[in-house]
């Protein structure tokens, strides 16, 4: 097993934020739809007043010099940040709630807003400094024009005077008064849907984010070549079950080329891996069900079969047999349970197939203990005597997370194959399953995966075999109408 950190793949992350980039581009599109419409249809006018005030550094030290020390305006502007505070503060909001109740020009005003608090004051108000100049601008933003100005105004009158008797070194004095606003404050629906569009982008892009990182599954060849220690063998291009009949996905001398050729790459990488060893049994199993295990050992048993090796294809998945579904014998027949319990022997429950050189031994009857029966003293024998019969046997066994009958037998076999599902396999299932087998001794052969959208190279792709291959083949019937004209 491989103990290398799984690491995030940035190039993958960026190829999956491409794939779903329409989800993206809709939730931008969302975004601005819904802040414009609200921006231009939903949002009430607000008008804002706006007092200029100067702060000063009142240095009682330097009153009477007609000079002013170089640091004044620094330190004038340093003392903004505390004059934003105090403005705000519960003594200057106390104050500007009586100067609004006390002056003429403001009771009128007060009168026609009644529930008007000093915290409602607070939230109307906001203070910018100008450039980096000492100059303090006043706000006070509220839905009606006048309502703002008396606030404004009442904080302009109130607040240097108040400021003044907590701040020594330091004074407030009005620059500019407020005016009435007369129109409404600016607001651009456009810009809003643009802020909208890029919060509904970035948002849709975060999710996207995690869901990729909360994804385990196997997206691609790839990720088990850089995650694990044993090799890809193959790749095998799955298709939709859309035929009931399990027969028909079986591999034939009509079946296209892709497939003819994933299942012959696979065979000679298998061959090739068992090259020098005198025990050519090989387990195929799956780390959880549905994963496709079946349909690749009865495919890579046809192909071996057709490269010309004996080949015997065992179903030992004797709680499940799918064998049966493939290559349509009856379900009563006799085969490896009868064999193992001594009712029948191997060689009288192996059943001959339509392709050449393969069999079948059946999983025959179903047993109360399938892995007891595996690891009963008989089973060396047994394999021992069918390998001598046979180039390779392939043993369709159930998965190897699921229950123990994969593992039952480590000594006895060349080895397991794990097929692999795309989009379905999970890589904590696959650690769980190399933990088994190493647990066990079983050596792991490699992986098979198969999977619906492979990467066909150039070379191997339909197009090229056509292109090709046709040439090839209308070149040829020309020599031989050169060769043979018509008489």
């Amino acid at each position: 097993m491989d103990n290398r950190p799984q690491r995030i793949n940035i190039r993958k992350l960026a190829f999956y934020l491409l794939k779903h980039i329409w989800i993206i581009i809709l939730c931008a599109a969302i975004g601005f739809a819904g802040l414009y419409c609200y921006t231009k249809y939903y949002q009430k006018d607000t008008y804002t007043a706006v007092a200029t005030v100067i702060v000063r550094n009142g240095n009682p030290n330097l009153v009477n010099y007609q000079y002013t020390n170089a640091n004044d305006l620094d330190s004038a502007v340093q003392l903004m940040n505390t004059y934003k505070v105090l403005v705000k503060s519960d003594t200057v909001l106390d104050a500007v709630m009586k100067r609004l109740r006390s002056y003429d020009d403001y009771i009128p005003i007060i009168a026609k807003y009644p529930g008007l608090t000093a915290n409602y004051i607070a939230s109307t108000l906001s203070m910018a400094a100008i450039s980096n100049t000492s100059l303090l601008e006043i706000r006070s933003t509220t839905r009606y024009p006048d309502l703002s100005w008396a606030i404004c105004n009442a904080v302009a009158d109130v607040a240097p005077e108040e400021i003044k008797n907590v701040v020594i070194a330091g004074e407030m004095a009005v620059f500019e008064t407020p005016v009435m606003p007369a129109y409404p404050d600016y607001r651009s629906a456009t810009n809003r849907g643009m802020l909208g569009a890029a919060g509904g982008a970035v948002l849709a892009a975060g999710i996207l984010v995690l869901l990729f990182l909360l994804n385990h599954k196997v997206t691609d060849m790839d990720s088990l070549t850089d995650y694990y220690t044993p090799p890809v063998l193959a790749g095998i291009q799955r298709k939709k079950k859309n035929d009931k009949n399990a027969a028909t996905f079986l591999l034939r001398d009509n079946s296209p080329m892709e497939m003819s050729e994933s299942y012959a790459k696979l065979r000679m990488n298998l061959l090739y891996t068992l090259a020098g060893k005198e025990n050519k049994i090989v387990v195929v199993t799956s780390a959880i069900s549905g994963e496709g295990k079946s349909t690749i050992t009865a495919n890579l048993a046809i192909s071996c079969a057709m490269s010309g090796k004996r080949v015997l294809l065992v179903d030992a998945d004797m709680r499940r047999a799918c064998q049966r579904e493939y290559f349509e014998y009856d379900r009563d027949k006799t085969g490896l349970s009868d064999v193992l319990i001594e009712t029948s022997t191997w060689w009288d429950a192996v059943l001959a197939t339509e392709w050449k050189n393969l069999n079948i031994l059946p999983a025959g009857h179903l047993p109360p203990n399938p892995a007891e029966l595996l690891g009963l003293p008989t089973v060396p024998v047994l394999l021992k005597e069918i390998q001598q019969e046979f180039d390779i046997v392939l043993m369709d066994t159930p998965p190897i997370n699921i229950v123990a009958d994969p593992l039952t037998f480590p000594t006895e076999v060349a080895g397991c194959v794990l097929v692999v599902r795309e989009n379905y396999t999970d890589h904590r299932e696959i650690r769980k399953a190399l933990v088994s087998a190493e647990m066990t001794g079983m050596n792991m052969l490699g992986f098979v995966f198969y999977g619906e959208k492979l990467k066909q190279g150039k070379y191997y792709g339909r197009k090229y075999y056509k292109k090709y291959y046709g040439n090839y083949e209308t070149q040829k019937d020309r020599r031989k109408a050169n060769e043979f004209p018509d008489e």
